[in-house]
């Protein structure tokens, strides 16, 4: 059991140190994996949910790419018995390690749903309750990055599990058709109701102001469907030719992934009816805008 890190006095604005376990708030550390990316910044965060003496949680043990990642949340487990494996969603950088880990530690595994080769032993619902000791984590289902996105609130301490639906360091991609701009904006307007004043994101360090960051997001979302409109209305497009001329405060090489945003709000616009798609294929086809009235 990793006796110096407990001792040290929490810090929530710790900046992220891969590889180092680090206390954040009363019965919540974090350990950052090293696998940086452009989708994951300086990588995945698996946190440990629990106090001192009292059974473990682990958010998000991230990908099965070493041994070392593995090695270090057994060793902050230590003597502390390994309640559960939670999964925020199915993305590869958060789970694959899930397995093994839950296997050494001899825990179960639970998520929203099966998926991705993800098979939890437990379904998490919207709403339920999960014990570790003295502590206790609501899921709140939170689609919007994927259908079975959860984040967990940490009832009393003001802290919210934000997984990839809120960070600080960068905008959350929306991919679909498993993405959805409508259920992320719902999902962001739900998020500003609860008692919550702290963020532990899946990448990056705590937001720390989190109903400013949230309202940065909804507030992002509007002004690129603004671009994307005043795109469609100046010609049509198909995503590959609007991303460059949607997203021209991105550098290029992100492209792939600001596509992959992009068709996202040109299919709420198009399920709005104001915009039309010419083609089978969405990530291909030629978009035009025809104005009119929202459906819905």
């Amino acid at each position: 059991m990793d006796r110096k890190v407990r001792a040290e006095r929490p810090d929530p604005a710790l900046p992220v140190r891969v590889g180092r376990l680090q206390q954040l708030t009363d019965g919540v550390r974090r350990l950052t994996q090293d696998n940086p990316g452009p989708f994951t910044g300086l990588g995945t965060n698996s946190y440990l949910i629990g106090r001192a003496g009292e059974p473990q949680i682990v958010l998000d043990p991230g990908e099965d790419r070493d041994d070392g990642h593995l090695e270090r949340l057994v060793e902050a487990v230590g003597d502390d018995r390994l309640g559960a494996v939670l999964i925020s969603h199915a993305h590869p950088d958060h789970w694959p390690l899930a397995p093994r880990l839950a296997a050494q530690c001899g825990a179960p595994i639970l998520a929203y749903d099966a998926r991705a080769g993800l098979a939890p032993d437990r379904r998490i619902a919207e709403g339920e309750r999960i014990e570790t000791g003295s502590l206790e984590l609501v899921a709140l289902h939170t689609p919007g990055h994927a259908s079975d996105h959860l984040c967990f609130l940490l009832p009393g301490s003001g802290v919210l599990f934000s997984a990839d639906h809120v960070m600080g360091w960068s905008t959350t991609v929306i991919a679909p058709p498993d993405g959805n701009l409508e259920a992320y904006m719902a999902t962001l307007d739900r998020l500003l109701e609860l008692d919550a004043d702290l963020y532990l994101p899946g990448h990056g360090e705590a937001v720390c102001e989190p109903r400013r960051r949230v309202v940065e997001l909804q507030d992002h979302r509007r002004a690129r469907t603004e671009q994307l409109v005043a795109a469609l209305r100046q010609a049509p497009g198909t995503p590959a030719e609007l991303v460059a001329r949607v997203y021209t405060d991105v550098d290029p090489r992100l492209y792939g992934a600001a596509r992959m945003s992009l068709l996202a709000h040109l299919e709420s616009l198009t399920a709005d009816g104001l915009a039309t798609a010419s083609g089978e294929e969405p990530a291909s086809a030629l978009y035009r805008w025809v104005g009119g009235n929202a459906s819905r």
